[in-house]
């Protein structure tokens, strides 16, 4: 026997072991990304077989998917609006986030996408129609454990430069980022000269942990010390996480500085669907339903501010 061999199947197995390694790391950078691709499928599968059930029966079921900042104001105004239309059942399952909604509302496989971000140019030519209904404050929130009850935009430019690392207390400062798309980032990115660069060169870094829905943000955001993070003021309001809201550059994200315009950080929430079809009956009485005077009124009783 050649007195080498052994030597060389040590060799290869090393080698065999570091592309091993080499891959699984090229893949980790990925793996959230897709674990959130995965779970939107099953959730919409789940809402299409829920849907396949009950349209043996005389109801009418609509699905309403897409972003987790839509959710729970809108299964509050689909909960008042079955009151009085018990045969048209409204499905909203969990966060698929703004783009999977639009593409699944292109891709027919639900009624209406939610969306709280405005179309981009591609989806603009696919031809899709847009329905605003109400507006929230985006939220700069800590974990309850800071003692901090206001920031800066230049605070925050600092933070995610990473050269700003502790509150003023000295505790380390957690950042619990989102996915680059996510309408809260679009917001600072249009308010906060500079924040989108500082913010893309700390997703390059890997700096920061990634959230991919608003629920697991705030979940995160709740059991994470010292930890800042986005959300809005109707996530806030319904979902009532233990969120310490930070003031922004010294003004408070209250219903008087949104509608005068003080509080800057604000976006708004959409009804998507396809412009190349007339609305479906039942979907025009729900928006006929959250734009009266009692949808409206909903909307302002659960901290949002309706839109026409």
């Amino acid at each position: 026997m050649n007195k080498n061999l052994p030597n060389l199947i040590i060799f290869i197995a090393g080698l065999s072991i570091l592309g091993f390694f080499t891959f699984a790391c090229s893949q980790s950078k990925t793996q959230d990304k897709n674990n959130s691709l995965i779970s939107n499928k099953s959730t919409l599968e789940l809402a299409r077989n829920n849907a396949s059930k009950k349209s043996q029966s005389t109801e009418n079921l609509l699905i309403f998917a897409g972003s987790g900042a839509n959710l729970s104001i809108t299964r509050i105004l689909a909960r008042e609006f079955n009151k009085s239309n018990p045969n048209i059942k409204i499905e909203v399952p969990s966060s698929i986030g703004s783009t999977g909604g639009i593409n699944a509302v292109i891709d027919g496989q639900i009624t209406v996408a939610l969306a709280s971000r405005p179309l981009r140019e591609k989806e603009k030519k696919i031809g899709l129609r847009v329905i605003p209904y109400a507006q929230t404050a985006v939220v700069i929130g800590a974990n309850s454990s800071v003692i901090d009850d206001n920031i800066t935009f230049i605070d925050l430019l600092n933070i995610y430069k990473g050269t700003k690392t502790r509150w003023s207390d000295g505790q380390e400062i957690i950042v619990l980022s989102r996915e680059p798309g996510d309408s809260s980032n679009l917001i600072l990115f249009n308010n906060i000269p500079g924040f989108k660069e500082v913010y893309e060169q700390s997703q390059k870094d890997r700096r920061w942990q990634t959230f991919f829905t608003d629920q697991e943000n705030n979940q995160a955001l709740v059991k994470t010390p010292f930890a800042i993070g986005l959300t809005d003021t109707g996530l806030i309001a319904n979902e009532q996480p233990n969120i310490k809201v930070l003031k922004v550059n010294g003004i408070s994200p209250t219903a008087e500085n949104v509608i005068d315009g003080k509080y800057l950080l604000t976006k708004t929430l959409s009804f998507i669907l396809p412009s190349n079809s007339e609305i479906p009956f039942d979907v025009q009485a729900f928006i006929d339903f959250v734009r009266s005077s009692e949808g409206e009124k909903i909307l302002k009783k659960h901290g949002y501010f309706p839109v026409r």
